[in-house]
């Protein structure tokens, strides 16, 4: 198979995200104390609620989700994460060698019907599943092998056929099951929502008998829905076409209004139903997302289909809102006449005048009466147009989502004084992009809300809860849990001098236990970070 094929999408997280049910990743990391390094065995749980929330047997509103291990480990309380995902880690509680009984809890009585076990080994390790491994999703693969036979490459009396891809470690399922006594082959997986998966065929268990020689792997991305896709060995079929599907995605992506690592591209329309599940990638890493697709040739006289893109398939950005969706006809790929449809997304062409965007905006200064802070963004023109005078506003809110804002009088400067009036609310810096262009272009507002309320006056470090929600039991003098707005990456624990006593990173999660019991009894201020730089502190007192 080709495993040079790195689309961006999948580039940092396909491997990482494969569903791998009851199972342990050992990955690095993992507390040292100052004065010597402390080896733990610890474990990173990831829990799948999504099913559980659909089946309405976890409200994620009010309901809470436990780990409860034997051997007199405490109950541990996962943290919500994007997507009904529930995260913790356990640190230095865990005997090496030693298998752990648990399972997971809703509440204080609604327990999971699974009996699941890990084994202590050194580092940390990682468990992910889903609530009573209960996926939302069944994902089938159907290999139509009916050509395959007529070229005499497969019997189906004497051969057998598979699938080998991400989803089962590159190592070949098991022999796929015939439908009937048709030359339709179908296997299934629960695979988790989200992750990308590239996969080939093979006839027996002979390299040679792989399908697509030399040829891209096919790859998809499981949606949060059922999914069943069938294909033709080796994409040969006498009744179809192919038809690529390219969209420039680069300017949505220099004004951060698409994230390679985290957002996908799909097409939808008349050919498949107006679903969301084909999904586009950037094979080449130069921002022009692809998908091929093959069609019936019956699509010749039934006249041109519609589509669009959209971004995420959330029905938040989808393109050409209020305009006329795409149209193509499809036709014989006779003497190379290809079907290709080429386009920017949103029709954003650099030929075309375009209004301007705002990004990256934020509020930078102390949230503290008197206090004084400046408003930044970054200004993007798709048409190279420079900045002309953007429009700023700063108002107030009652809450740190800024539903209730309220425009605050004088405030349109880039820079604002905090007032007496904003003590205990949000406050929220917005800008309209201008272009200094003849017409003067005007882009949409965009803001942003500050991390915190405003404190009527400085109260030092560590007293603002910022990125880190709650610590307890605080003061403490064993073990302490510490549970954060965001995946926080590292941890550092530093007495009052400003040494660092304890450190760990590589966590990626939302909520951390780890012990103090070797620390002497003081002061000492905890410190979080996130991978995208964000901190948050708060003091720590050891008993």
């Amino acid at each position: 198979m080709n495993s040079c094929i790195r689309p961006a999408i999948v580039r940092k997280t396909m491997l990482m995200m494969a569903f791998i049910p009851a199972m342990l990743i050992l990955l690095s990391g993992g507390f040292t104390a100052s004065a010597n390094t402390d080896t733990t065995w610890s474990v990173s749980f990831r829990l799948n609620m999504t099913k559980a929330v659909k089946q309405h047997i976890f409200r994620p509103d009010t309901d809470y989700v436990y780990v409860i291990m034997d051997h007199g480990i405490q109950p541990f309380r996962l943290v919500p994460g994007p997507g009904y995902t529930y995260t913790g880690t356990l640190f230095d509680e865990l005997d090496s060698g030693t298998t752990y009984n648990f399972k997971f809890r809703i509440n204080e009585n609604n327990w999971e019907t699974v009996n699941r076990k890990i084994t202590a080994q050194p580092g940390i390790a990682s468990y992910s599943a889903w609530w009573n491994d209960d996926p939302i999703n069944v994902t089938s693969f159907t290999v139509n092998m009916e050509y395959a036979v007529q070229k005499g490459r497969f019997n189906p009396v004497s051969d057998t056929v598979c699938i080998v891809g991400t989803m089962n470690d590159m190592k070949g399922s098991p022999r796929m099951q015939q439908i009937g006594t048709s030359f339709h082959y179908s296997i299934t997986y629960g695979l988790d929502p989200g992750t990308i998966h590239q996969y080939k065929y093979r006839i027996n268990a002979d390299p040679s008998g792989f399908e697509l020689l030399n040829k891209p792997d096919r790859i998809i991305r499981v949606p949060d829905t059922l999914l069943d896709l069938i294909n033709d060995f080796d994409n040969y079929n006498p009744a179809k076409r192919l038809m690529t599907f390219e969209c420039n995605m680069g300017y949505y992506i220099t004004a951060k209004h698409f994230n390679p690592d985290v957002d996908f591209l799909i097409v939808q329309g008349t050919f498949n139903n107006w679903k969301g599940n084909d999904v586009l990638f950037d094979m080449d890493s130069d921002s022009i997302y692809k998908l091929d697709q093959f069609f019936d040739t019956t699509w010749f006289s039934q006249g041109p289909f519609e589509f669009n893109f959209d971004i995420n398939n959330d029905g938040q950005t989808p393109e050409l809102m209020g305009k006329p969706h795409r149209f193509y006809q499809l036709h014989d790929t006779i003497n190379q006449n290809l079907n290709v449809y080429t386009c920017f997304y949103n029709n954003l062409d650099p030929s075309i005048p375009t209004p301007p965007w705002a990004y990256d905006v934020e509020i930078q200064g102390n949230l503290v009466h008197k206090k004084f802070l400046s408003g930044s963004y970054s200004y993007e023109n798709v048409n190279g147009i420079r900045e002309g005078i953007s429009i700023y506003r700063w108002l107030r809110s009652s809450n740190e989502e800024g539903t209730d804002t309220i425009a605050i009088d004088s405030a349109t400067k880039l820079t604002y004084t905090i007032d007496t009036l904003d003590i205990g609310k949000w406050l929220v810096f917005e800008v309209t992009p201008v272009a200094a262009s003849g017409d003067s272009a005007k882009g949409k507002p965009l803001q942003v809300v500050s991390s915190e309320s405003v404190e009527a006056w400085d109260v030092g470090i560590g007293e603002h809860q910022g990125l880190i929600s709650l610590v307890y039991p605080n003061p403490a003098s064993d073990l302490i849990t510490i549970v954060a707005r965001k995946e926080i990456e590292r941890v550092e624990l530093s007495n009052q001098m400003g040494q660092i006593v304890l450190m760990t990173d590589g966590l990626n999660t939302s909520a951390v236990r780890f012990s103090i019991r070797r620390l002497i009894p003081g002061i000492y201020f905890l410190r979080a970070f996130t991978t995208s730089k964000e901190t948050g502190s708060i003091k720590l007192i050891k008993l």
